[in-house]
């Protein structure tokens, strides 16, 4: 049994070195109309140091045809980043690669699968959870629940996975407050890292609300990024300053149970 937790996120004062986590392009997501490259002087104009692309992936709402090959498949879900990438190197600002996938609506960002590999095991999308958290940590990569506790109209449910993930995304732009308020509580009660990402699909859907995670140091790289997550010390979300107002309503959504036996997710709390 897990100890009941507070529901108030804050937010600590940003280091020096702040970073994009959780970002779609065209070219990979659907439902994304902003080219790459743009993206590079939106995030230095804002002084942050990196960006990590996450399209959605083929599981998901991609932009690219499931009738091409596989190769070709994941060549063309990747021009985003490369784009974005030879932007960034050209500008100064750090580029990375991860993706974002799906499972009904059950979305994961995934963090040290690159191109190579994916491009390697195409398996990857008849896996389940339990199958994909497993192969992402024996890669050494990140595997985080995206913004866990969404009310939209086309998710049917909410989906806590809390022993197949290194984190969860506890602050994100497209979210209300009681959304990420209700995953504060709920990485809060089983201890694990939180995270925080703008999820932003083109410039200037944010307005100012430009979220991530800032860092003492600059990163030496993606892994350094993975590494200190997964740690849950050595870094600071970024985004509002504090969400302080309980929230008291219960999801509109059902929810699942937690998938392990002799265990209590919503430590009683009325709002979950």
């Amino acid at each position: 049994m897990h100890e009941c937790v507070s529901s108030c996120l804050i937010i600590e004062t940003a280091r020096p070195y702040s970073y994009e986590t959780h970002l779609h392009t065209n070219r990979g997501s659907a439902c994304s109309p902003q080219d790459a490259k743009a993206y590079i002087n939106y995030y230095l104009e804002r002084g942050y140091s990196g960006i990590i692309v996450t399209d959605h992936f083929f599981n998901g709402n991609c932009a690219v045809s499931k009738e091409l090959p596989w190769e070709e498949r994941v060549r063309r879900y990747c021009l985003g980043y490369h784009e974005a990438k030879d932007e960034g190197d050209r500008l100064g600002l750090q580029v990375f690669f991860g993706i974002e996938y799906n499972f009904d609506c059950d979305e994961y960002l995934i963090y040290g699968l690159d191109e190579a590999w994916i491009s390697n095991h195409p398996e990857i999308m008849k896996m389940s959870h339990h199958e994909l958290f497993r192969t992402v940590d024996d890669a050494g990569g990140l595997m985080v629940q995206a913004h866990p506790f969404r009310e939209r109209e086309y998710i049917p449910a909410i989906h806590p996975h809390p022993y197949d993930v290194h984190a969860v995304e506890v602050s994100n732009s497209g979210n209300s407050l009681a959304s990420d308020e209700r995953a504060y509580a709920y990485a809060k009660s089983y201890g694990l890292p939180m995270t925080s990402g703008s999820d932003i699909h083109f410039i200037g859907q944010l307005k100012e609300d430009v979220r991530g995670i800032s860092f003492d140091h600059k990163l030496t790289g993606l892994q350094d990024f993975i590494d200190t997550i997964k740690s849950g010390t050595g870094y600071s979300l970024v985004g509002p300053k504090a969400i302080m107002i309980p929230c008291l309503t219960r999801p509109s959504l059902p929810v699942d149970e937690p998938k392990q036996q002799n265990d209590i997710l919503y430590c009683q709390k009325p709002y979950l």
